[in-house]
């Protein structure tokens, strides 16, 4: 569809079709020439609600393929040599193109529930803001006797701290029965300092702050072929091992950090015998895919091993991650450490024979 006398070309069609499909692009001379063709896969080529300017090479269809799209407004490769050694540039066509569509479903829910949920907390915020205020720093002034409430205050924060190591000392000794005990009070507090972070998060002051960072993440994530395929309705989403191998670290520290956080994660039931049971439950199968996402290239069984690992009962001690990190990495530091101490042994080797060669010549 041309709009208007402009050179602007709309297709219409569901993005799901569009998408990884293969976009042909026909140069028609009036004379004898030969058309011009030039060809670039969508899904690789673009980004979706993303306008990119293009460079295609145009090539004559009898003439073998040209090489694919590039993005930016570079120079144009050459095309090649005539018979007299003149240089010649392979024509190119210069597009602007816009792959535009929706969201997926699920995102389009969570976007909107989202931002209903914001404007809750802002609504809060604002409604709440003068009657805290008024609180914390109108009431004190209004009645200046608060503030003979220190001198309470202060002996019982005395007693307490020195209650603190009396305390410590009784949960050194009592530890294996208060242990389970404290597991529940650490997962409470974990609980409340999780929705306490989630509601200052929500507010406009924690949104300011969290935004740049995720911000980031967002576009990075986004610049991916997975996140293309996981936000916008694209056709078939991406797996779960698709999503970790996107997000998951590729270096070998980073890696090694989180396996080990994958390990501990899966060794904590021990925590709580019997109830810890329960939790591998659901934590066998992340295991599995993260273990996927991180070394099916080196070892493809290791998935496998890890969820029988993590869903029998007393075998979570098996550090399935970190094996699979020393199953990659293991073979490259001692490579790097095996080659580091031969040049280390011919480098001493060299200055025994220098020093036998400088003592001979002494001698004589």
């Amino acid at each position: 569809l041309l709009s208007g006398g402009s050179n602007e070309l709309v297709v219409s069609a569901p993005l799901s079709e569009l998408y990884p499909s293969n976009a042909e692009f026909r140069v028609t001379y009036d004379t004898s020439k030969p058309d011009l063709v030039a060809k670039c896969n969508l899904k690789k080529a673009l980004r979706v609600n993303e306008q990119q300017w293009l460079i295609l090479q145009l090539s004559d269809e009898s003439s073998p393929p040209a090489s694919p799209a590039s993005s930016g407004t570079g120079s144009p490769p050459a095309g090649g040599k005539t018979a007299a050694g003149d240089e010649v540039l392979q024509p190119t066509l210069r597009i602007k193109l816009l792959l535009s569509g929706p969201y997926r479903p699920e995102i389009n829910a969570i976007a909107t529930a989202s931002k209903n949920w914001f404007n809750t907390v802002d609504g809060f915020a604002d409604a709440g803001g003068s009657a805290i205020s008024s609180v914390v720093v109108e009431l004190p002034k209004k009645v200046p006797a608060l503030k003979y409430l220190l001198v309470p205050a202060v002996p019982l924060a005395a007693v307490s701290v020195a209650l603190v190591p009396v305390l410590v000392g009784v949960l050194i000794v009592g530890l294996p029965f208060f242990l389970p005990f404290l597991a529940v009070i650490a997962a409470f507090g974990a609980s409340v300092g999780a929705i306490g972070g989630v509601l200052y998060l929500s507010t406009r002051p924690g949104r300011e702050k969290l935004s740049p960072m995720l911000s980031s993440a967002y576009t990075t994530f986004l610049h991916t072929q997975t996140g293309q395929r996981f936000i916008y309705d694209t056709g078939s989403r991406p797996t779960p091992k698709a999503l970790a191998q996107t997000l998951l670290p590729k270096d070998m520290m980073a890696k090694l950090i989180v396996c080990l956080v994958v390990d501990f994660v899966g060794s904590s039931s021990y925590l709580l015998p019997g109830v810890g049971e329960v939790f591998d439950v659901a934590w066998a199968p992340t295991q599995t895919i993260l273990i996927a996402a991180m070394f099916d290239h080196v070892s493809p069984n290791l998935k496998y091993v890890s969820f029988v690992e993590e869903i029998l009962p007393f075998t979570d001690f098996i550090p399935s991650a970190t094996y699979g990190w020393v199953r990659e990495f293991g073979p490259v530091i001692l490579g790097e450490s095996g080659r580091k101490i031969h040049d280390l042994t011919v480098a001493v080797r060299g200055e025994k024979e220098a020093l036998r060669e400088t003592v001979g010549i002494k001698m004589a």
